[in-house]
């Protein structure tokens, strides 16, 4: 199969950590280029990585005419743009999430990359974990019965640098909710296979004191009847739970301390087993390619991505005037 051979556009923040060094270690892909603003940002994460080319001017980026593939880690007033810039190229797009600032601009890029035959993933990570997978497995199959409540707290430290682009509005279009929720939001989705009929949310910004919410908390009441609620944070220190589901035959908790634990509970039987460690990073690198190569379905689209955008707009809307906002 062949090795596609990756651009990464934004090679500081999550690429830097993560994706540039996923990327080398899959089977189906090499670190071709990358794109930083500075020069010699770009070449000191270049011979970091061991990308052939190293690029500071956005032009000459999209002009290489080896890549196959570009993933797009800039900040989200951005990703609209280099995505339809890609498309334009003939490129096939990895995009972190959040997709994009608004609806409009999903579907902006969704038909772009459709009208050029594209592939358009969204990096929604959690969907790669097996944990999660069998959960969604699990109830499919109904063996949790049916859904009742499901919760996932998503509560980090993460105080922000005075002019970071998740501090301002106009560059990452929310706080907590756009950049820990739409995690939450999407994993609930695929886990529940199931839809959002109706959110209510509300925000804050009094622990951290940004411009955009530190603390977040949207609830959901899912087509089937459900009830979901997703709580996100900057400014909280430490949150072993990661995910709960509680049906009417059986429950599953997932909480990582040091270790992922999957605890479940169906009729009467209590089981705990650990889920181990694995490379999501790796994991969706090597979906993306084998997507390509028509081996596997794609696990997540750019539609997911806009289903996403739109929960969120509806959660800051609903944070907003206090009303509950129904998802047509």
């Amino acid at each position: 199969m062949k090795r596609l051979k990756w651009g990464v556009l934004g090679a500081s923040g999550v690429a830097n950590r993560r994706t540039m060094p996923a990327i080398n270690e899959s089977k189906y892909g090499e670190l071709h280029c990358l794109f930083s603003r500075s020069e010699e940002k770009a070449k000191a994460l270049a011979e970091k990585h061991g990308a052939k080319r190293y690029y500071w001017k956005l032009e000459e980026f999209f002009a290489d005419e080896e890549m196959d593939a570009v993933y797009i880690a800039t900040p989200v007033y951005l990703h609209c743009e280099h995505v339809l810039m890609a498309a334009e190229r003939g490129l096939h797009v990895l995009c972190e999430k959040p997709m994009a600032m608004n609806v409009e601009e999903c579907r902006r890029m969704i038909d772009a990359c459709k009208a050029k035959n594209l592939h358009l993933q969204i990096c929604f990570l959690f969907r790669f974990h097996s944990c999660f997978q069998k959960i969604r497995s699990m109830v499919r199959e109904g063996v949790l019965g049916e859904i009742v409540e499901a919760r996932m707290p998503f509560l980090k430290w993460y105080p922000l640098p005075e002019g970071a682009w998740r501090r301002i509005p106009e560059q990452g279009g929310g706080g907590t909710l756009m950049d820990l929720g739409a995690h939450n939001v999407d994993l609930m989705r695929f886990v529940l296979d199931d839809e959002v009929e109706e959110v209510s949310a509300f925000c804050s910004s009094w622990a951290m004191g940004y411009e955009v919410e530190d603390t977040g908390t949207i609830m959901m009441r899912m087509r089937k009847g459900a009830h979901v609620i997703c709580d996100t944070s900057f400014a909280a220190h430490k949150c072993d739970v990661v995910f709960e589901i509680y049906g009417t035959k059986g429950s599953v908790l997932v909480y990582h301390n040091g270790h992922w634990k999957v605890r479940t509970y169906i009729e009467g039987e209590r089981r705990e087993e650990e889920a181990g460690f694995e490379n999501l990073y790796r994991a969706q690198i090597d979906h993306f390619a084998m997507c390509l190569a028509g081996k596997e379905e794609p696990i997540v689209t750019g539609e997911d991505g806009l289903i996403n955008i739109k929960i969120l707009q509806a959660a800051y809307e609903s944070a907003r005037t206090g009303k509950h906002i129904r998802i047509e």
